[in-house]
């Protein structure tokens, strides 16, 4: 318990005056995270590695999608043709020269693809969110600590019932006590420094996001239940690797891109 507060502690320290200051700093953080995360995905593969060539273009796929350029509002934004293009090409082409040996088949380069792309979109996402809207970056990280630490609060304290054999140790009076407390404080955060629709509209909209991220939590876990695994790594002491701490607030972001004309 005293390593997780520490390490707590210092990742609010580092963050915070990052999130404060935002712009290129900002931006360098998640290419650092891009970084971070992409190994962890790397070790995910076991004893045989895959390809130097191969890791080195995923390093240079994933930093191409999370740098990425946006000139218009995020809200609106999809990733450019040519970086997707770009992407699949640079990913793809290798299985010819590596898929007898069996260390890059295809099956693998759509599966390394996918990770790359989903977490290159989502940090991206992420710096175009905190440059154009703060408060709603600030909003999205209020959600998914709120809801993450109440249902660890109550799961605790009266979980009984497991949710899903996923994850045993989540039960069903964890996720709802996060879902509502998560809900309920959001809520009056809104209210009180953004306050740009009625409640009436945004609360529910509030309420399918707290859902979101448990289900980002979730499958987060199923993939290291798949692979028989506690955590994606032990760089965090207390806390796992980098993507057991993106976990939910990567689903977070997703969601709220689809649901922001309502809030």
């Amino acid at each position: 318990m005293k390593s997780r507060l520490i390490s707590v502690a210092i990742m609010i320290l580092i963050f915070v005056p990052i999130l404060i200051i935002g712009g290129l700093p900002f931006r360098i953080a998640m290419g650092v995270i891009a970084i971070l995360a992409y190994r962890e995905i790397l070790n995910l593969k076991g004893i045989n590695k895959y390809p130097k060539i191969v890791e080195l273009l995923g390093l240079f796929t994933i930093l191409m999608n999370t740098f990425s350029n946006r000139d218009i509002l995020y809200s609106s934004i999809g990733l450019d043709y040519k970086y997707i293009v770009a992407s699949f090409l640079l990913m793809f082409m290798p299985t010819l020269f590596y898929h007898e040996k069996g260390n890059y088949t295809t099956k693998e380069a759509f599966e390394l693809t996918s990770f790359i792309m989903f977490l290159g979109i989502v940090l991206n996402l992420a710096s175009n969110i905190l440059i154009y809207e703060k408060i709603y970056f600030i909003m999205i990280i209020l959600i998914t600590v709120l809801t993450d630490t109440f249902a660890y609060i109550v799961g605790k304290m009266i979980g009984r019932h497991t949710f899903t054999k996923i994850s045993p140790n989540k039960t069903v009076e964890g996720c709802l006590g996060g879902i509502i407390m998560g809900s309920i404080l959001t809520s009056i955060f809104y209210a009180t420094f953004i306050d740009v629709k009625p409640l009436t509209t945004v609360i529910p909209v509030i309420i399918v996001l707290t859902i979101v991220c448990e289900i980002g939590d979730l499958f987060y876990s199923a993939i290291k239940r798949e692979r028989g695994i506690k955590d994606f790594s032990n760089l965090i002491p207390g806390h796992g690797g980098v993507l057991d701490r993106i976990d939910s607030i990567t689903f977070v972001i997703l969601a709220f891109v689809l649901l922001k004309n309502l809030i």
